[in-house]
């Protein structure tokens, strides 16, 4: 079958622009077939009732008749007059009142009747049902519709209470059409539509197998996230290594996204206890301040103010740290510049502190130029610093440390392309999968001096510059990244 020598997008093209051709066409024989179903006309038809009750109930109260004392045995002509000036507008309408004190029917009328002589009597064999529907109308006092269905039409009857006198009604027949034109029209669309599903069908014979492959991939995927879709061929093939590609991603957003909710939550108490501290130590910096005055006054400088005055430096600076966690402090602005300088005016700080520790500290050239961006220059010169220097004291001597920025271009993952990358990798021991976990967290340091404030510092700048922080280990090579959109 030649059918099946094309490719799927061919025959999906085909079938494309055979369903828009046949859209087309369906859509006009649907818009006549609407106006000629029974349905639509009779809603119709009832929406064109309700008027004219409307009309008839609202002359009745202008025409004053309530208030002219006619005699009831006089009014029937009367009201017929009225009848006939409101049905007039309303094609095959007809109908008049219902006198509830009389219970009788009065004024009909059917103006638009079309027959040499005014037609004056009410159809009889709809009389009887009329006057029903008049009587529960004038009794509940809400409207009451009716739709006979005999053999040749369709009748329509509505009455709307006339309050204290009774009620107004109307009557319309809906002829039943033959649809045979439309019907002969629909016939080819029909046929036209019917190729189109069977072409449908073959495609979807061919895919079958893949579809079914697939399905299989994905259930086993479900139950665990470890697994990848093998490889499938034709366009079940790409859309596999697509679903590959998007759940590495998300296992990959998933575990971010935990770990800055987890920091943003210890930062908000770091910086809570920051903004608590901070205070007091202002307070007892002037008291010692002005209690060494005094005490030099007086000729005392045995007192060890000036080593509290030290403590309370260092407390204040470990505070001025802390306060990085706090979202509402004025940020450094933005200054168009290069990542690339950045890190190149880090590498050069630390040099001498590499060449100290006797490690080889190298920058490595991007292939392409990086172009400019809005960047915070200080904060992430901050954040550049503290990934080498970690790097430089985690590295054994005569060991490498390599420092590089890239625009990333990795094809599989186009979320990355998007990206600017700082990476700093040594060649130390690595960090253990505890570790990893934790290594962002305030307070949390594998040096037995260090704060433990560097990394998380480092992630909350990154974080407020939209991007994040990629840490791959393994033992004898770790990697920082930085991601910067």
């Amino acid at each position: 079958m030649k059918l099946r020598r094309w490719t799927l997008r061919q025959q999906l093209t085909i079938l494309s622009i055979l369903f828009l051709g046949l859209s087309g066409v369906a859509l006009l024989l649907l818009v006549q077939l609407f106006e000629s179903f029974e349905g639509a006309v009779v809603a119709r038809n009832q929406q064109e009732l309700a008027r004219a009750n409307t009309h008839l109930i609202k002359l009745f109260w202008e025409s004053g008749l309530f208030e002219m004392g006619v005699p009831k045995r006089k009014i029937n002509k009367p009201l017929q007059e009225l009848s006939t000036e409101v049905l007039g507008n309303f094609g095959r309408v007809e109908g008049g009142f219902y006198l509830l004190e009389r219970d009788q029917l009065l004024g009909y009328a059917y103006p638009t009747h079309g027959g040499p002589m005014p037609k004056s009597d009410i159809p009889p064999a709809e009389r009887d049902t009329i006057l029903q529907l008049a009587r529960q109308a004038t009794s509940q006092g809400l409207p009451q519709e009716l739709v006979l269905r005999p053999k040749l039409d369709v009748v329509l009857v509505r009455a709307d209470p006339l309050s204290a006198w009774g009620a107004v009604w109307t009557m319309k027949r809906i002829p039943r059409t033959k649809d045979s034109q439309q019907k002969i029209f629909s016939v080819p669309v029909v046929l036209g539509i019917l190729v189109v599903g069977f072409w449908t069908f073959a495609i979807a014979l061919q895919l079958q197998w893949g579809v079914q492959r697939l399905q299989q991939s994905i259930k086993a995927m479900e139950a665990n996230q470890a697994n990848e879709i093998p490889p499938l061929p034709a366009e079940m093939g790409m859309l596999g290594a697509a679903i590959n590609t998007m759940q590495a991603r998300r296992q990959e957003l998933e575990q971010r996204l935990h770990r800055v909710e987890r920091l943003a939550s210890l930062g908000q108490l770091v910086a809570g206890v920051a903004h608590e501290i901070r205070n007091p130590l202002a307070s007892m910096r002037l008291n010692l301040q002005y209690t060494d005055r005094q005490l030099r006054k007086q000729g005392l400088t045995t007192l060890p103010i000036d080593s509290l005055l030290e403590q309370v430096d260092r407390l204040e600076h470990l505070v001025q740290r802390l306060l990085y966690f706090d979202k509402n402090q004025q940020q450094e602005a933005l200054v168009l510049t290069s990542l690339e300088e950045i890190v190149l005016e880090s590498v050069s700080l630390l040099r001498l502190k590499a060449e100290e520790q006797g490690v080889d500290l190298v920058y490595q050239t991007p292939t392409h130029p990086i172009p400019e961006i809005p960047l915070r220059r200080r904060e992430l010169g901050q954040v550049m610093v503290n990934l080498i220097l970690n790097a430089i004291q985690a590295s054994p001597e005569g060991q490498q440390v390599t420092v590089g920025v890239k625009k990333e271009s990795d094809i599989k993952n186009q979320h990355k392309e998007r990206y600017f990358v700082a990476w700093v990798e040594d060649k130390g021991a690595g960090l253990p999968p505890q570790e990893r976990e934790r290594i962002f967290d305030p307070f949390y340091s594998t040096k037995p001096e260090g704060t433990g404030l560097g990394l998380s510092i480092s992630h909350e700048i990154v974080t407020r510059h939209g991007g994040y922080i990629q840490v791959e280990s393994s033992p004898g090579k770790t990697r920082f990244s930085i991601y910067l959109p």
